[in-house]
């Protein structure tokens, strides 16, 4: 093995210093959490255990200050129309921004449940002093199905064609109870591909 440089020495006892420092702040940190924690429940027998014979009557203002903080901040972000507005940078900009803004926030309240999102997050920052939301794109297979009653053979075949084009099929497909020749019912399945953005 080589023999290390001075600087290649320095380098690495700095990122070892780093690692650990990061590990007792972690630590540290972890510990915060879990006493607020017990504070928010009323559980404060670690930090102050009731004296024998006095009264174990806890105070819960930890609960009550974030409780109490939830409904302004929620009002702040979550009361109006949009959650989130995009500025334009120039006149040629207006209908891009709005039409973002409109995206947006359509994929954060109406797609996922961004109220709930945003409560949870803004709860947990204040409770652990970290609020985190996961934010991916989920791709899955949906199965639309529909049921045609009384159609025409030649209106059934289109519906078969395009059922197969879809990744799908039509099943069930007969005469109608009404034993009209040329008259069908069934049932439609076609398989497409969906993509959104989940949080």
């Amino acid at each position: 093995m080589p023999k290390m440089t001075a600087g290649d020495l320095k380098a690495l006892l700095s990122a070892e210093r780093y690692d650990a420092l990061s590990a007792m702040a972690a630590s540290k940190l972890s510990d915060e959490r879990a006493s607020a924690l017990n504070y928010y429940m009323g559980n404060m027998s670690k930090d102050m255990p009731a004296p024998d014979g006095r009264s174990k009557a806890v105070s819960s203002d930890v609960a009550d200050t974030i409780e109490g903080l939830m409904p302004p901040l929620m009002e702040i972000f979550a009361s109006g129309d949009e959650v989130v507005q995009f500025a334009p940078v120039g006149p040629e900009d207006v209908a891009a921004a709005e039409q973002e803004t409109d995206y947006v926030n359509h994929v954060f309240m109406q797609q996922n449940p961004g109220f709930l999102v945003l409560y949870s997050f803004i709860k947990d920052a204040l409770l652990s002093k970290v609020g985190v939301v996961k934010v991916w794109w989920e791709c899955r297979d949906e199965v639309e199905r529909e049921t045609y009653l009384d159609q025409p053979d030649d209106a059934f075949a289109l519906i078969v064609f395009a059922a197969g084009r879809g990744g799908g099929g039509a099943h069930g497909a007969g005469r109608s109870a009404a034993g009209r020749l040329g008259i069908r019912h069934g049932r439609a399945e076609r398989v497409g591909r969906r993509a959104r953005t989940r949080l």
